[in-house]
């Protein structure tokens, strides 16, 4: 897994730098954007911009479907770099049920528990010809995570066949995690771009009670909403 990572980050920035040596001097001069409903000029004598970006992720905890809503927010330097921050979260805490984490000594009460929480951290990103109508982009998210058990107790009476049912947080943890990825974008209007993107989620040694180390260290597949000035 730190394979795939390392040579992830490495083919994100190495076509960065090379893409910067390839880019044209006209910060300052006028400038374009291509869209798919139509070409917008103007100028850009700062050469500053700024985005928000509502995004719906999927991925997989071990054998199960994790749905990701997220949103990112920042800075756009020169049209290529970006910096902000980004965020995403379990979405289907009900989809993440997990059955008898634990027994009591009478072995009368089962816990099962919902998996929750999420992620987030700075974001680094840089774009490939961002003027044109489709170009690429190169995220990079690197920060931390709390996943914790929800637990749901049941309480059985085989003479009665009546049960009562509680809820209540139980063990958690904090997790370091870093995500590098690509997306494909495609610029629909001058302040409206729609992305698809994959990416590698790789959080080391998460100490979760009840859950692998490896849990979370998967692939994730999202579409992206981003509004801003570019």
């Amino acid at each position: 897994m730190k394979i795939k990572l390392l040579v992830l980050i490495f083919l994100a920035f190495s076509l960065a730098a090379f893409s910067q040596g390839h880019k044209a001097s006209s910060d300052s001069a006028s400038y374009k954007i291509n869209t798919v409903f139509g070409t917008h000029k103007g100028t850009s004598k700062i050469p500053l911009g700024y985005f928000l970006e509502f995004n719906a992720g999927y991925t997989r905890f071990g054998h199960k479907n994790v749905f990701l809503p997220g949103i990112s927010m920042g800075l756009i330097l020169n049209h290529n770099w970006s910096v902000g921050v980004t965020g995403s979260f379990i979405g289907n805490p009900q989809g993440l049920h997990y059955h008898h984490v634990h027994y009591d000594s009478t072995g009368q009460t089962s816990n099962s528990a919902n998996l929750r929480g999420g992620f987030g951290g700075a974001l680094i990103e840089y774009t490939l010809f961002p003027k044109s109508r489709l170009h690429v982009s190169f995220p990079l998210m690197i920060g931390g995570g709390y996943l914790y058990w929800n637990q749901v107790s049941s309480d059985y009476h085989s003479q009665n066949l009546l049960g009562s049912y509680s809820n209540h947080s139980g063990s958690g943890a904090v997790f370091f995690v870093i995500e590098p990825g690509v997306r494909m974008e495609v610029n629909l209007a001058k302040m409206f771009r729609l992305g698809l993107g994959i990416s590698y989620r790789y959080a080391p040694d998460l100490d979760l009670k009840h859950a692998s180390e490896n849990l979370i260290n998967q692939f994730t597949a999202k579409l992206s909403l981003r509004f801003g000035k570019f």
